[in-house]
């Protein structure tokens, strides 16, 4: 027997160059020579010292041994262990005299350090290969993790890492066997003991920091079994608990490693104490402000923990609660989410809830107060925690009771991630709430109210008839309150609250008699449907703020705020269906999410799921049905914007099949059931009918001309006639029936028809009717007319003749009309009405024209610049047929002979001289009837409607001729400021703007006035000059000048509406070329020079236009040019004013602070 030190060994070559060992010569010939002495026996290598120092060698030589041979020598060094460990195992277990036993330690010893000596060598030098392979292949992760790819496969890296693998396994499968072992026994002392599991230990440790291990399943688990069975069986628990420890704070990677390994130790080794030490050590852990390693992987490895040893690291939460306290976020959310994780695995275990039931509480609450973090990262984790919880089966009222209050808290965070978990928080406490009613899940406020109050009337009538048998609500135990209680209702009685009853029973004491159970259970009920009144109520809350959310610039958190409000609306919550069509605004939007999800397509996912999915039970008529009373639900009691955002909605649902034709045979047969005598229900349907037809024509414009003799017949008809709405939105669809795009094939009626549209038209606008609605629908079918006809231009004509002979004709002539008499001051309003709308519509008219024959001169150039042959030939051709051929040749030479320049200068003269200053000019006649209206102070002409109307036309008339505008422009400003009726403010602001786009430089140097409408007392005229002057500045219409300082004002408005508007606005602004930077001064002059303005306001308002100057360089030159004026301020007010913002600008220097200081003394000296 030779003397072998293992630490003399392994001190050795731990202090010498791993690559500096020699080659073993002939290498073949030493390992079969020590293969044919050890296969008789593995003890053969303390026989003869030859044996142990050659195989020695050979292993010290591993890096210059051929790949062959170091496998076979990797798997002859673990075949003699695993023989040796088996040979001691079999010893040991069949009980061999005490003696004799003795005898064999010794050698058993000597046995096993040698061998272990070989291991730990060739271990450390397949952590070498391997960490080469590693850091050398580039196509690391697809060659190991079994890719088809046949170049990646032969990557010699790669083959080396396979290779390696597959040798440390079966090392590591030898070294479980010796593990297995009592080495308690052969080692008499623990020194000598922690020595040779060392040689295991540490290099299996130092393995796994190369991350590609880690993701080997398989060998991954054979390292963790052997480490685990070191701590259980060989106390090695400091060992490993070191190595954890230094690994977590530079190892990613390891987290879940060591997390995985800790729960093999707790589950199947039934070894908690590590666990339990590891925790204590993290929790009084310190961190570098600037280390991000250290606390990422202790994140890591606690949430990982939680997940899989839930009830261990509960014990230990009192002590990782400490980590809470840490300046890391990353740490915060890590305990945070643990605590989740431990809530919901315990919540699971009904044995392990009823042991750990007030545990789990306090952490609960601690979710609660993490609500309140100073991060948003940290809100966030607590929200998605009590998400996961309530995801459960078990319901605790009272827990979901303080989740929904603080959600819907949360929803007016400032970070949008919070607000947007807050609202997956509120859907999920919706998805799984614990009330069942009449309507089986319903939540209808008024319903669950009326139970509530039959339970009060039936509980009140029991205490009355027995009083003695009167139990407070408050004696009955919380956990039977708090239990989940599921009621059923039956419907077929008459006393509902008499007949629920409790599903799960209440455990009462057998000694109460009936009328006191009765009266218990009663008291149940009142508290259960109080409850749920509670939890309806706070949604109703929810359910308003939520929709506030549809407004923000982040789409994740407007497409979950959409789902919400879906779900809302499943569950009948009364307010979402405001909410539902509000979100019709959201077509507009543009973009998508990140993971690229449009607002458009989901917006028709969602009207999708609530309007167009019917049951499955449906046939097609059914369907269709269902379908059509939905759309027409939607045009109910919607404003203008709301019907425009439908159409566009539905324009891209109809584009993308998900209406079919069906359901716009049953609208029209709706419409078809018009009548005179139909109820104001059946006009509703109607009027959605036909409204939702003409949003299709524009998708389909064959959808309108499939109705047209229908549309003549009922809507321009005798029904129309008595009814404005279905008139107007007929008139809308006879419009659509051609497509916009397709002006020069407008005519797709035959002549007779075209002529009968026109008659019916022509008749409806001189139409007298005292019925408000008239003037909407004179607008649309005056705008029809111009569409269809082919000379509208003569039909206005006639009409505004046939309306003026009406109003001004003899009595006799306008006495009746259909039997009405007739009121010439609203004949007139009618007339002008129509004037300024035809003036309108022959601009516009004029304007198509001139596009028209700029697009057929485009076409003919193109022509003509292809083949001139070919276009004089076709020219001959065309001359020989018929009269509309030879119209259309005609018209074409001429295209091809004119100037586009010179089409459009005739255009303009038209403009400016023939329409109202021409001879024959009819428009240009009533020029001084409307500003005789509008001027004069006789009570003659004060009608309301006929003041309105006036002002209108004047607006249109002006829009045509710059000249006729300019001398009008003073009589408008003068309305504009003066007219007592708001309506009228509202449109000559609307009107100033539309003549700032056509002639700017005449409306460019009155700006002040429109701006001054941003401060009248009417908040419609504000909110309508805001928008107005809005789309102005933003479309580069009018220069800004000083008045960006009124427009600032109204961010503190009073109307929450125009606040919001006026945000937009200065968002929108900040993106173009640094307006507010530009205007910032002036702005300034202009706020601190108001001396109505509050303080507070002037500061709220300054805070947030400085929240856009962001770039350091106009910082520092903003915060020069206010220092300058500070030393020239005449009184405090205006010091105070500079310095508050000076103080709020990021940028400061010691001479600004210096300024301030000393200003201060000299205000106080001057005072």
């Amino acid at each position: 027997m030779s003397e072998f030190s293992l630490s003399k060994y392994l001190t050795t070559f731990q202090t010498t160059e791993k690559r500096s060992y020699l080659p073993v010569e002939d290498a073949s010939r030493e390992l079969n020579t020590i293969i044919d002495r050890l296969a008789i026996s593995p003890e053969q290598i303390n026989s003869d010292p030859e044996i142990f120092e050659s195989l020695t060698d050979l292993c010290h030589g591993f890096p210059h041994l051929p790949m062959k041979l170091q496998t076979q020598l990797t798997y002859l060094v673990a075949s003699f262990v695993t023989n040796v460990a088996n040979d001691i195992s079999s010893t040991l277990v069949n009980k061999t005299s005490g003696d004799e036993i003795i005898e064999l330690i010794a050698n058993w010893k000597i046995y096993l350090e040698q061998y272990g000596y070989l291991m730990h060598v060739l271990l450390t030098f397949l952590h070498d290969d391997i960490h080469i392979a590693a850091l050398q292949s580039s196509n690391f992760a697809r060659g190991v993790g079994g890719s088809s790819n046949k170049k990646a496969n032969t990557n010699p890296n790669i083959e080396l890492f396979k290779r390696s693998c597959s040798q440390i396994e079966s090392i590591v499968d030898a070294i479980l066997k010796i593990l297995q072992l009592n080495l308690s026994r052969i080692f008499q002392t623990t020194p000598e003991r922690d020595l040779f599991i060392s040689l295991f230990i540490r290099p299996l440790y130092v393995i796994v920091e190369v991350e590609p291990i880690v993701k080997l399943n398989h060998l991954k688990s054979f390292i963790q079994r052997a480490l685990a069975l070191s701590v259980k069986n060989h106390g090695q628990s400091s060992a490993i608990k070191a190595s954890i420890m230094s690994t977590l704070t530079y190892f990613l990677h390891l987290s879940h490693f060591n997390a995985e390994l800790l729960h093999l130790l707790n589950e199947q080794y039934d070894y908690p104490q590590l666990t339990e030490d590891i925790l204590k050590e993290i929790s009084t852990r310190v961190f570098n402000a600037k280390d991000t390693t250290g606390p990422k992987a202790i994140s890591n490895f606690l949430i990982k923990l939680s997940e899989l040893s839930s009830h261990i690291m509960l014990r230990q939460m009192s002590l990782v609660i400490r980590l809470l306290n840490n300046s890391s976020i990353t740490l915060r959310c890590s305990v945070v989410e643990s605590c989740g994780n431990i809530v919901t695995a315990i919540m699971k275990n009904s044995e392990l809830l009823d042991h750990y039931k007030q545990q789990v509480l306090v952490l609960v609450k601690l979710l609660e107060e993490r609500f309140q973090d100073s991060n948003p990262y940290v809100r966030t984790k607590a929200i998605q925690s009590c998400i996961k919880i309530c995801q459960l089966d078990i319901k605790i009222n009272k827990v979901r009771s303080n989740f929904l209050l603080l959600a819907i808290r949360s929803l007016e965070d400032k970070s949008s991630l919070v607000r947007r978990n807050s609202v997956k928080l509120l859907s999920k406490l919706l998805l799984t709430h614990p009330f069942s009613g009449l309507d089986g899940n319903q939540l209808i406020l008024t319903n669950w109210k009326k139970l509530l109050d039959e339970a009060h009337n039936e509980l009140d009538k029991y205490q009355e008839n027995n009083e003695n048998y009167d139990i407070s609500v408050n004696n009955i135990d919380d956990d039977i309150i708090n239990k989940d209680v599921t009621i059923d209702m039956d419907v077929n009685t008459k006393n509902t609250s008499s007949n629920i009853i409790n599903k799960n029973g209440v455990e009462t004491d057998e000694a109460n008699n009936q009328l006191s159970n009765k009266i218990t259970k009663l008291k149940l009920m009142v508290a259960y449907f109080e409850e749920a009144v509670e939890f309806i109520s706070n949604l109703h809350r929810a359910i308003f703020l939520a929709s506030g959310l549809l407004s923000s610039r982040n789409r994740n958190e407007v497409l979950e705020t959409m789902d919400f409000l879906v779900l809302a609306g499943t569950y009948s919550l009364e307010p979402s269906g405001e909410c539902i069509k509000h979100m019709l605004h959201l077509v507009w939007m543009k973009g998508a999410t990140d993971e690229g999800t449009s607002i458009q397509s989901h917006l028709m996912t969602c009207y999708n799921q609530l309007f167009l999915t019917t049951p499955p039970e449906f046939n097609y008529k059914q369907r269709a049905n269902y379908i059509a009373n939905n759309l027409i639900k939607l045009t109910e009691r919607s404003s203008l914007a709301d019907l425009a955002s439908l159409e566009q909605l539905l324009i891209l649902m109809h584009k993308e099949k998900l209406i079919d034709d069906n359901v716009v045979v049953v609208l029209w047969a709706i419409y078809n059931a018009a009548s005179l005598t139909s109820s104001m229900e059946e006009k509703t349907q109607i009027h959605g009918a036909i409204i939702i037809i003409g949003m299709l024509a524009l998708s389909d414009s064959n959808i309108a001309l499939k109705g047209y003799v229908t549309l003549l017949n009922i809507g321009l008809g005798e029904i129309g006639m008595k009814d404005m709405i279905i008139c107007r939105y007929s008139c809308l669809a006879l419009e659509r029936m051609t497509p916009e795009n397709n002006l020069s094939s407008s005519h797709e009626v035959d002549m007779k028809h075209d002529e009968e549209s026109v008659k019916k038209l022509y008749s409806i606008i001189i139409l007298y009717s005292t019925d408000p609605e008239y003037y909407p629908m004179c607008e649309q079918a005056i705008r029809t007319l111009f569409r269809i006809s082919r000379t509208p231009d003569k039909i206005a004509n006639d009409i505004i003749k046939e309306k003026t002979m009406m109003t001004f004709g003899s009595a006799s002539e306008i006495d009746s009309v259909d039997n009405q008499s007739i009121s010439r001051v609203t004949s007139l309003s009618q007339l002008l009405f129509i004037v300024g709308q035809v003036a309108v519509r022959t601009l516009i008219f004029l304007d198509s024209c001139e596009t028209e024959f700029k697009k057929r001169k485009h076409e003919t150039e193109i022509r003509n610049s292809k083949d001139k042959e070919k276009v004089k030939d076709a020219v001959v051709n065309e001359l020989n047929t018929d009269e509309a051929d030879e119209s259309k040749d005609n018209e074409l030479a001429m295209i091809g002979g004119t100037n586009e320049d010179d089409f459009a200068d005739a255009i303009q003269v038209i403009k400016e001289n023939d329409l109202l200053f021409g001879p024959d000019c009819l428009l240009g006649k009533f020029c001084p009837l409307v500003e005789e209206i509008i001027s004069s102070s006789n009570d003659r002409y004060n009608d309301v409607m006929l003041q309105r109307t006036a002002t209108l036309c004047l607006e249109k008339l002006m829009c045509v001729s710059s000249k006729y505008c300019e001398k009008s422009l003073p009589l408008l400003i003068t309305v504009m400021e003066k007219s007592p009726d708001p309506i009228v403010r509202s449109n000559a602001v609307l009107g100033l703007g539309d003549m700032a786009v056509c002639f700017n430089n005449l409306v460019d140097e009155n700006t002040d006035y429109l701006y001054r409408r941003l401060h009248d007392e009417s908040l419609m005229v504000q909110r309508t000059c805001l928008m107005t002057v809005t789309f102005l500045i933003l479309a580069g219409q009018v220069k800004v000048k000083g008045q960006l300082g009124e427009m600032a004002k109204c961010l503190e408005n009073s109307d929450q509406g125009i606040s919001d508007m006026c945000k937009l606005f200065f968002t929108e602004l900040a993106t173009k070329d640094n307006a507010i930077y530009n205007g910032f001064i002036d702005i300034f002059s202009n706020l601190s020079s108001d001396e109505d303005l509050k303080k507070d306001s002037f500061k709220n308002i300054i805070k947030f236009l400085l929240s856009f100057i962001v770039k350091e360089r106009h910082q520092k030159q903003l915060s020069e040019k206010l220092s300058i004026r500070l030393n020239k301020c005449s009184d405090q007010q205006q010091w105070d004013d500079i310095a508050f913002v000076l103080n709020t600008l990021p940028h400061k220097n010691e001479k600004i602070t210096e300024m301030l200081s000393e200003g201060f003394k000299v205000v106080n000296a001057r005072d």
